[in-house]
């Protein structure tokens, strides 16, 4: 931190110091770079869900609204990469509190704003980095690569970045251990993921193997449970209370907006999307400086 006190007399506008922000945002990029461990971690998770999962299911479900399973989960891997990206650069947050950096900040004239602008941004770049990880098994899955949809793909990650790094904040800002943090941590990716319509859709045809041959008794108890059987494919809805979760869940429409870019099949409202993608992160960045102030003070 004491390479920021050269450019920390930049005036601020609004609170925002562009030399901070660069200077914190570069902070984050380096401790990424030098950190192999965390892009073999996206390679990783992206062969497990994207490779093994989706081809493994993929043997016994042929499509779902008309897309391969692997094409289906594909935007629910980039989206798991940037959960657990931004949360791990929201970790080093605990860190710096346990070394002693956050003194550094507290009695130096920087914006708090300005430290949590360039925090946020860091985990937001990173996270894209992971995100990307998956569209490089875009021609293994059969999915054309188009430079325009690549290119929004990466502003919903970035979006969705700033709102989960936001997320990691606030939650670290109230703890006291390392170790807290790694627990709560995964208590919040794996509910965000899973709700969101990842790798199920909210309801739609899903189309397997041998659903036509099924017998007539357990075709009868499926559709006493709302599974009809339309030619080679079942009509799936989700049970409601299921869906009043995943309507809750922020992360349901950024990864809603992220399949409609990628494969152009969407199941939110396109306005909600928008409204959630680009508005919440926001709200998310001034109380994740309210959270950090806060907590400098209390200090």
């Amino acid at each position: 931190m004491t390479e920021m006190a050269a450019p920390i007399g930049v005036k601020a506008w609004m609170g925002i110091s562009p030399a901070v922000v660069h200077i914190m945002w570069q902070r984050e990029m380096l401790r990424f770079f030098r950190d192999r461990s965390q892009l073999w971690g996206g390679l990783s998770r992206t062969i497990l869900w994207l490779v093994i999962l989706g081809f493994g299911l993929g043997a016994s479900l042929r499509e779902i609204e008309g897309y391969t399973y692997g094409q289906y989960i594909l935007p629910g891997v980039i989206t798991l990469n940037v959960l657990y990206a931004s949360l791990q650069c929201a970790i080093s947050l605990v860190w710096d509190r346990e070394v002693g950096l956050l003194r550094e900040v507290m009695v130096s004239p920087a914006p708090m704003l300005s430290v949590t602008l360039g925090k946020l941004l860091g985990g937001a770049s990173i996270a894209v980095v992971q995100g990307t990880i998956p569209l490089l098994f875009l021609p293994g899955i059969y999915v054309a690569i188009d430079p325009v949809a690549i290119i929004e793909a990466w502003v919903v990650m970035f979006f969705m970045g700033i709102l989960m790094t936001a997320v990691g904040v606030i939650i670290a800002t109230r703890l006291k251990t390392y170790e807290g943090f790694g627990a709560i941590a995964n208590g919040v990716i794996q509910p965000l993921y899973f709700l969101s319509g990842s790798i199920f859709p909210l309801r739609g045809v899903i189309g397997g193997v041998g659903f036509i041959q099924i017998p007539d008794a357990l075709r009868d108890e499926l559709r006493r449970l709302g599974i009809f059987a339309i030619g080679g494919g079942w009509v799936v809805q989700l049970p409601a209370w299921i869906q009043v979760l995943v309507y809750c869940n922020p992360v349901s429409y950024q990864l809603d907006l992220l399949r409609h870019v990628l494969l152009g099949f969407e199941q939110l409202p396109m306005a909600a999307d928008l409204l959630v993608t680009f508005a919440l992160p926001l709200v998310a960045t001034v109380v994740a400086a309210f959270m950090m102030g806060r907590m400098l003070k209390s200090r």
